[in-house]
């Protein structure tokens, strides 16, 4: 029985050991969250901080370690409800990839109506610049009533595309991901 539990000891330290947690302490930052109406639709504007230099080195050690990293932005809105969970009224997300080229620059690929690609040798400054305003179409601004209280929850988080989702489902107690997930909440009233 000790014989086991000292092999079961031995391998949870092995695998941490091993645990690909490069950045774990750091975060992904807001820089502003917004939520307005523009031409009839509901339409979240907001900025990612990435200002924090062990973030930018990490994320530089996994492009070049070659990883293929993305920004994704998860935005729910919801009705408040004082006794149930919220009932979401829309979801959207938002996923912007970072590319590092061979002997080159690194480049940030944006979905805004098109495609618009950033490229630059700064690997902060472009992270910074491409993604300090971001917006997010959570649909028609008209399934919103007046009189209610509704919330808008949106999760940063920088996202390995490739590592397949059967792989993470199977080992879901891994995190494969360089930065783990952020959440914010903006609760108002219509």
């Amino acid at each position: 029985m000790h014989r086991a539990a000292a092999f079961l000891l031995l391998v949870l330290v092995a695998a941490l050991a091993v645990s690909p947690g490069e950045v774990r302490a750091q975060r992904l930052g807001l820089a502003n969250m917004v939520l307005d109406n523009q031409g009839g639709r509901a339409k979240l504007r907001f900025g990612v901080d990435v200002r924090d230099p062990k973030l930018v080195e990490a994320v530089d050690q996994a492009l070049r370690q070659g990883q293929v990293l993305a920004l994704e932005c998860k935005a729910r809105l919801s009705l408040k409800r004082d006794y149930l969970w919220n009932r979401e009224v829309a979801q959207a997300t938002l996923l912007s990839p970072l590319i590092l080229h061979d002997g080159g620059p690194y480049e940030v690929v944006l979905h805004r109506g098109g495609e618009e690609r950033v490229r630059g040798r700064d690997l902060g400054l472009l992270m910074r610049e491409a993604w300090n305003k971001l917006s997010i179409d959570l649909g028609a601004w008209s399934v919103l009533e007046r009189g209610k209280a509704y919330a808008v929850t949106l999760e940063i988080r920088m996202v390995r595309q490739d590592v397949g989702d059967w792989l993470q489902g199977a080992l879901f107690f891994w995190g494969f991901d360089p930065v783990g997930p952020v959440t914010y909440q903006l609760d108002f009233s219509y």
